[in-house]
């Protein structure tokens, strides 16, 4: 074979390995694109929006994200009317409710069905202190968010027992 048609097959390689190259960038600039979408539009279904007319957050759909803290007693503080000196007081109960109920959550040792009555438990104790902070009429407005609350709950007991 002569240099010059070496030559012509050298350049004739290059110019086929380019564009064969060229094609898989672009190949895989496309599947880059595609996953990056996918992984986007999945992040948006599982963040549901937020429920219109919730004035406490996380009550969406299946589970329900418990409200901080702090939007419990803002909820307490507009439904009861509670004062500048009650609110403090209220927000300490919530707060040890709240490392409670965390507790117990992490807590592996107690059995799933057990944690509902001791869930229930710590709630009623806290309505208790809470009681104990708020004025007459006061408690009537929260036994009465209280028992709206476990209307809109539909009574529901534990979740069924995982496999």
């Amino acid at each position: 074979m002569s240099y010059t048609k070496i030559d012509q097959v050298t350049k004739e390689s290059r110019a086929g390995l380019w564009s064969r190259l060229a094609a898989e960038a672009f190949i895989v600039v496309v599947a880059l694109a595609i996953s990056t979408g996918t992984a986007f539009s999945q992040d948006d279904q599982q963040a549901p929006p937020p429920a219109q007319g919730s004035e406490m957050g996380g009550h969406g759909g299946g589970h329900r994200q418990m409200p901080t803290v702090d939007e419990q007693l803002k909820h307490m503080t507009k439904k009861l009317d509670l004062t500048a000196d009650q609110q403090p007081k209220i927000k300490a109960i919530l707060d040890d409710q709240h490392a409670k109920m965390e507790a117990l959550h992490n807590d592996t040792s107690v059995a799933r069905e057990d944690k509902w009555s001791k869930m229930g438990e710590i709630r009623q104790g806290s309505d208790t202190q809470i009681k104990a902070v708020l004025n007459e009429d006061q408690q009537k407005k929260f036994d009465k968010m209280r028992q709206e609350q476990q209307e809109h709950m539909g009574h529901q007991g534990p979740p069924p027992p995982s496999n």
